[in-house]
């Protein structure tokens, strides 16, 4: 569940005034950064399942609220007072605040952790190597993995020129659009949780 786009307008604003090589090197950072946070939790998953006894349809359930909670705050929000009367969006102290931050400390913290692989992002590992065991499967979502990594890079490199093309307003659309599917996607992981659990309520009863 990773959406370099969202990162896109804190992206801008955390790099705000930075020459372009920073800007390219915090997005090449904040890229690695997600693969290798998704990765660990891919080669460690079993044994954080193992240790604290959690099942893969409890985890699915839990995923699946968190992505449904996420997906509603982003589709209820009012976008309206972010705006002026003419449409640009309105200039807010913290964004002021955050372009003062020095580039080079935002690259990992908050670019790469929470923002493009957060709990949704590890959810979404954490259940597919308890789905795809086998090394040869594990190796599949690797590659899918480093591939995420990389389109985010790309998506962080353009970041300047796809914010003058789709404008505020056409980044409002594509967040709505993406939370709708994250609501539908974390609905169905409710689903796939709660499923085996009713068969075996079932069978026992």
């Amino acid at each position: 569940m990773v959406n370099p786009l969202a990162v896109v307008p804190s992206f801008i604003s955390l790099t705000g005034g930075v020459s372009r090589a920073t800007r390219a090197s915090v997005a090449f950072v904040a890229g690695l950064s997600c693969v290798i946070v998704l990765a660990v939790f891919l080669l460690a998953g079993n044994y954080l399942f193992d240790f604290f006894g959690i099942t893969v349809p409890a985890f699915q359930i839990m995923g699946g609220i968190l992505f449904l909670t996420n997906a509603l705050r982003t589709l209820v929000a009012d976008d309206r007072r972010a705006y002026n009367v003419g449409g640009e969006k309105r200039m807010e102290d913290h964004d002021v605040e955050k372009a003062e931050i020095d580039p080079t400390s935002i690259a990992i913290v908050p670019l790469a952790v929470p923002m493009l692989s957060g709990p949704g992002a590890i959810t979404s590992v954490m259940v597919l190597v308890n789905l795809y065991p086998h090394i040869e499967q594990k190796m599949a979502v690797l590659v899918a993995i480093a591939a995420v990594g990389a389109v985010s890079w790309i998506v962080l490199l353009a970041a300047m020129p796809l914010s003058r093309m789709i404008g505020d307003r056409g980044r409002a659309v594509v967040a709505k659009i993406m939370a709708l599917l994250l609501g539908a996607i974390g609905i169905q992981f409710i689903i796939n949780g709660i499923t085996p659990i009713a068969v075996e309520i079932m069978k026992s009863s």
